[in-house]
């Protein structure tokens, strides 16, 4: 408080800093990972930043302060999002155009290397990775609303025991949300934890 009245100290932001780091280092790749792009404003969040992320060789005085500012040639920014999620829509063409998007699919082969490593039973792993093979392929035929490994990518070798909570927890109630308006699929009975733990993954039992 400065006479009685509220003041702010101006302080540089993080992505000013990262970039000032990144120019010390010329040539060297600096990656900067935005998770769920799509959450926010983007167009509030970017501001300037979108023309600059464009034209490198341009600098433009920030709004706090006046100094000239760029972003440099080695800064890399990485953004993911959820394309199931509505508020894809919010991503703007002016924003779309300035990145080159890549589908990722579920890794199913990281998943088998995870949990093998782990020392979780090669064929129980093979089991639970054909059975979520099976499950978006047979039922979620949407690649945008695919289950993805990360249920199952727990600490250590803690799969086992958490397995059937994950399961009912997660994967089932997903199924029955996916499929609520989809009549000729009904609940899914076949991919509730009951009925998989007698068959497909009672090496999980």
């Amino acid at each position: 408080v400065v006479q009685g009245q509220m003041a702010f100290k101006l302080v540089p932001g993080r992505f000013l800093e990262f970039c000032q780091r990144a120019a010390a280092l010329p040539g060297e790749p600096c990656v900067l990972i935005i998770d769920e792009l799509n959450r926010a404003n983007l167009s509030r969040v970017f501001g300037e930043l979108m023309y600059l992320l464009e034209y490198r060789d341009r600098a433009i005085p920030l709004a706090g302060g006046g100094a000239q500012f760029s972003v440099p040639d080695n800064v890399y920014v990485i953004g993911t999002m959820n394309t199931a999620d509505r508020s894809i829509a919010l991503v703007d063409h002016a924003l779309r155009r300035r990145f080159t998007f890549a589908f990722l699919e579920p890794a199913y082969d990281v998943l088998q290397r995870q949990l093998v490593r782990q020392g979780i039973d090669v064929s129980a792993v093979n089991s639970l990775v054909q059975t979520l093979q099976s499950i978006n392929t047979e039922v979620i035929k949407d690649r945008h609303y695919q289950l993805g490994i990360s249920f199952f990518l727990t600490d250590g070798n803690m799969l086992p025991q958490r397995l059937q909570a994950i399961w009912e927890g997660e994967i089932e109630p997903y199924l029955e949300e996916y499929l609520l308006d989809q009549s000729e699929h009904g609940a899914a009975p076949d991919w509730t934890w009951a009925k998989l733990v007698g068959g497909k993954l009672a090496l999980w039992r």
